[in-house]
Parts: C-alpha cells; structure tokens; sequence
C-alpha cells in the first residue's frame, strides 16, 4: 500500500492559529480518507503528541522525520489554506518533492 503525503502549515506565534490549522489538517484527512484516499497528515500524526508530551512544534525539530515519510509517499498534496505560500516547511516539503520528482497537488478544504 502507498499513502499520500499532506502538506499544510502550522507553526505561528499565535497557539490558536495553530490550533486552527491543526483542525484544518484533520478535517483535509478525514475528507481525503472518506474518499478511499491514502494520507499521511504530520499534522494530524504529530500535533497532539507533540502537545502531551512536550515536544518542540517547529518545522527544524520535525524536518527528518517529515522527509522520511515524504520519500515514501507516492506525491506531495498541499493543503491550500491561509498561511501554506508563506510556510518555511510547506516550502522545504515541495522542495524536497521536486527533488524526488514526485507529483504535487494543490488541494483545497472542501466545505463542512
């Protein structure tokens, strides 16, 4: 089985932003799943981990292991929500895709 990868932003300086984004992230792989559609989301993976157990949120902290699972995923789909232009990993994840010449898929949030 191949998955894809779900890119969206996350990190600001204001938690609910954060927050927000998060609940966009689970409701894009909800959506996507409903759909028979195979994603992974390091939002909606990581989020709440790094929440309980006190992990760093930030793109640098998460970077290899978000890499790992891009290599392994079939193509790059990005969560068009507010923010993803200006994210310093939304950006380093399409990189890196087009580095491994995977398809990328610009995806946006069906209402609810």
């Amino acid at each position: 089985m191949t998955y894809h990868y779900l890119a969206s932003p996350y990190s600001s300086p204001d938690s609910t932003i954060m927050h927000e984004r998060a609940l966009a992230a689970q409701r894009a792989t909800a959506w996507l799943l409903a759909q028979r559609i195979w994603i992974y989301s390091p939002i909606v993976h990581c989020h709440e981990l790094a929440l309980a157990h006190s992990l760093p949120k930030d793109f640098a902290f998460w970077r290899d292991y978000n890499f790992a699972m891009l290599e392994r995923s079939r193509s790059l789909i990005i969560l068009t929500i507010e923010g993803w232009r200006e994210s310093k990993g939304v950006s380093a994840e399409i990189a890196y895709a087009k580095e491994l010449a995977l398809p990328i898929i610009e995806f946006e949030l069906p209402p609810p």
